[in-house]
Formats: structure tokens, C-alpha cells, sequence
């Protein structure tokens, strides 16, 4: 059987089908090609049209699953290139400009890909389409929205820096990074666990309410004594139904204890694994520096990166953000790996047939880069910064001290507080707001 996601070429295989057209109630022609878009994901292209009052929309979908959390996405325009990054927006995913007092809702413009320019010209012309009968109808309301596109146009020109945020539950929209792989300093990327309503929107709610109607036979808390695992009820991130969660503390030597969570969907198959410090945040933040000497002794030493570090191979010019990757408990070897899969998972538009020769040739020179240092043949330094203090790189000469590994302890910024959620935080005196 062929498969029904192929690879993105001009052979793709088109369906069509037959379909109500929404404007004039007749029949018109929906057409799907279903791809796989080179170091991104799987997509549904649609299209629709009607010989018989000539309406025409298209979309595009994710084939794939939810990502395991959402993700929001803060870009700061401050020149004219910002408009010109690309963008994936999701049919669950929102679009807001603070500044003018524009959303642009998850129903329009969904499934869609363009520019931040594309979008917001765009959203321009759709206020603009009826303005004419609009101004005989209702003079004042066209008033206001003359206004507003005046707003939008000034904006365009990016006199004054803007901010763009698209947020989506799902996880599956982006915006484009044209420094990858080095961090962008007027992007942010936040990924965050879903609320109750996203869960709501997205359907996932739906699946666990037909799962307890079913009476299925739900995982208990179980501890075993002589291995020290817990087992206990989870919810699979793929397909939303009841997954077994298995939970170990470790005490890794001359560190700290952490615990390793492993979680399997019996469902789908789905399995992910992540890392979470025992302990709490560190009074200072942590910088530990490893300049590799021996690809042997180096690629095999155990590393620990949580979930609010940073990683950096000043050399090959990478820059991984706290929250890439998650907590992971793995050799410099295995992070390396994952280091590489994450950039070209996560930069569609550095690689692949949408990318300029320049940012193709930089892409591929760094994941080049880091497969030399896997293959033996390039030794670098790498960096893990961690403002909570959880992260560690092996010291193979322990209980001496490693040449080669050094540790630095800092205070954290008021940023780094916001971050770890610190300033907020009330330890004493809190029982008198309670009351």
C-alpha cells in the first residue's frame, strides 16, 4: 500500500472531491494534497473553488499530532526586515499587536502560512472589502475602521517598533528565526502547558470524558519498594487518552538528586521522557564551562541540562534557549544529537526548498559542525547556563578537580527572577493574605 503522506514534490498525488460552496449553495471542487515539508511536519494543502460564482479560499493544516505543550511566540519589529519573516499560523493559533489593539482570532486567516506583513495586510484588506456599503449603511462604524487601517498602514511603515505575538495551544505554529541557530534577541519563544480551556478548544477534554464513560480501567498509584519507581495516571501529549507515567529519584554522585519521568501511551505507542530537579532553585544562578580535549572521554561524560537551561557552542555560533529540549539526563553525545535534531525540526525555513541560499549554506555548516564533533573530528566548547542552578556536566576526575570543567556561580537578574517565577513568590507572612 502506498503511503498517503509523501515528500514535498511536483508529482504530489492531488484528491478531489465534490463539496457545498459556502457562498452560493452550489457544487464546487475541494482539492487535498497531503506532504511532509522538509525538517518541519506533515501538512494537509487544501484548496476550494467554484466555476459558479468564482469564490476561491485555501488552507493549510498540521497532519501530525498536538505538540507535547503550547507555544507563544513574542516578536519586537523594529525595521522593515521583521515584516518579511515567515509564518505558520495554525487553525487553533492567534495573532495580537498590542500597540493598536489588534487580534487576529484563531477562525481567520487559519491554517495559513505568510509573512508578518502578509498577515497584517491581510487582516487590512478584509476590514476594507465592504467599507463602501458600509459608509451608506453605517457611516460612524466605517469612520472607526478607516481609523484603525490608517493605524495599520502607519504601523506597516515601522516607524516605531511593534510587538507581533502568535500564540497557539497546539504547538504547531511558528515564526521564522533568520538568525538560526543562534538565538534571535528580538524573538522570544515561551512553550507553556495547556489550561483547562485549551484543553476545551482542542478536544482533548472530549477524549478523557468518552474514555471514563467507557469504563476503562484507569492506572493506580503504585510504588515499587525495591526499585523505588512510582507508577501513576498521566495523559498521553499525542492522542490525549490515559497514559502510564513511571517516576524514579536518582541521586546523581558529587551532585544533587533529580527525578527521571518516563511516560507510555499503550494508545498510540507515543513515549517521552524528561527530567525534573529534586531539589528547589539554587540561590545563584550557574554557568559550567566544558572545553573538550578528548572526543573519547568528552562525548561519554554524563550531563544533565533542565529544563531552564541554556546551551551555546560558541564556535559553530549555537545558541539553544532555556526551555529547548526540556530537562535531559544523557551524555554530551546523546545532547548533541538532539542539539542537531532540534535545529532542523525546528527551522523549517533555514532548510529546504523556502530557504535562501545563505541561510541553507549557514544552517547546514553548523549541523555539519556538530556532526564533526559526534564523528571525533572537531573539539569545541560547550556552555550550559542555568539561572535556577539545577544543571551538571560529569567531573571524570572526581572526587579531584576536572582541568577541563570549570563552574561559575552568579546572581541572577531581575529577569532571570521573572523567569524562574521567584519575584512573585511570597514565603513569608502569606497566612495574613490569606485571612
Amino acid at each position: 500500500m502506498d503511503p498517503i503522506i509523501v515528500d514535498l514534490t511536483s508529482e504530489n498525488p492531488v484528491y478531489e472531491m465534490s463539496s457545498a460552496c459556502m457562498e452560493c449553495y452550489r457544487e464546487g471542487t475541494t482539492r487535498l494534497m497531503l506532504t511532509s515539508i522538509p525538517y518541519f511536519k506533515e501538512i494537509i494543502v487544501s484548496s476550494f473553488s467554484c466555476e459558479h460564482c468564482n469564490n476561491f479560499n485555501s488552507s493549510v493544516q498540521p497532519a501530525s499530532t498536538h505538540a507535547a505543550k503550547g507555544v507563544r511566540y513574542t516578536l519586537t519589529a523594529s525595521n522593515i526586515t521583521d515584516l518579511n519573516r515567515q509564518v505558520i499560523k495554525s487553525e487553533f493559533a492567534t495573532i495580537t499587536v498590542p500597540e493598536i489593539d489588534l487580534e487576529i482570532p484563531r477562525e481567520a486567516q487559519k491554517g495559513s502560512s505568510s509573512t508578518v506583513e502578509g498577515f497584517l495586510t491581510k487582516t487590512r484588506d478584509g476590514l476594507l472589502d465592504k467599507q463602501p456599503e458600509r459608509r451608506e449603511v453605517c457611516p460612524d462604524i466605517a469612520e472607526q475602521i478607516d481609523k484603525f487601517c490608517s493605524r495599520l498602514d502607519n504601523l506597516l511603515l515601522v516607524e516605531t517598533p511593534f510587538t507581533f505575538i502568535l500564540e497557539d495551544p497546539t504547538g504547531n505554529s511558528f515564526v521564522e528565526n533568520p538568525n538560526a541557530p543562534e538565538a534571535d534577541p528580538f524573538l522570544k519563544t515561551e512553550h507553556y502547558i495547556r489550561s483547562k480551556d485549551d484543553e476545551d478548544l482542542l478536544g482533548i477534554t472530549e477524549i478523557k470524558e468518552a474514555q471514563d464513560d467507557e469504563g476503562e480501567e484507569k492506572p493506580q498509584v503504585v510504588q515499587n519498594e525495591e526499585s523505588e519507581v512510582i507508577t501513576f495516571e498521566a495523559m498521553c501529549n499525542a492522542c490525549g487518552k490515559e497514559a502510564v507515567c513511571n517516576m524514579k529519584e536518582v541521586q546523581i554522585p558529587f551532585f544533587k538528586k533529580i527525578l527521571l519521568m518516563a511516560n507510555i501511551c499503550d494508545h498510540c505507542g507515543y513515549k517521552d521522557s524528561e527530567v525534573k530537579s529534586a531539589g528547589g532553585i539554587a540561590e545563584k544562578g550557574q554557568r559550567i564551562k566544558l572545553k573538550m580535549t578528548d572526543s573519547d572521554m568528552d562525548l561519554d561524560r554524563d550531563i544533565l541540562k533542565s529544563e531552564t537551561a541554556s546551551v551555546n557552542i560558541l564556535e559553530l555560533g549555537v545558541q539553544l534557549t532555556s526551555g529547548a529540549l526540556g530537562g535531559r539526563f544523557t551524555t554530551i553525545e546523546g545532547l548533541l544529537n538532539q542539539v542537531k535534531d532540534q535545529l532542523e525540526s525546528v527551522n523549517p525555513f533555514s532548510l529546504g526548498d523556502s530557504a535562501t541560499r545563505s541561510s541553507a549554506s549557514k544552517m547546514s555548516e553548523v549541523i555539519q559542525g556538530i556532526q564533526d564533533i559526534i564523528d571525533h573530528k572537531k573539539l569545541v566548547e560547550l556552555i550550559v547556563e542555568d539561572p535556577a542552578g539545577n544543571s551538571y556536566i560529569q567531573n571524570v576526575y572526581a572526587p579531584d578537580e576536572d582541568p577541563n570543567l570549570t563552574v561559575e556561580f552568579y546572581e541572577r537578574t531581575e529577569e532571570d527572577n521573572d523567569e524562574l517565577g521567584i519575584t512573585d513568590m511570597k514565603t513569608e507572612g502569606y497566612e495574613e493574605d490569606a485571612s
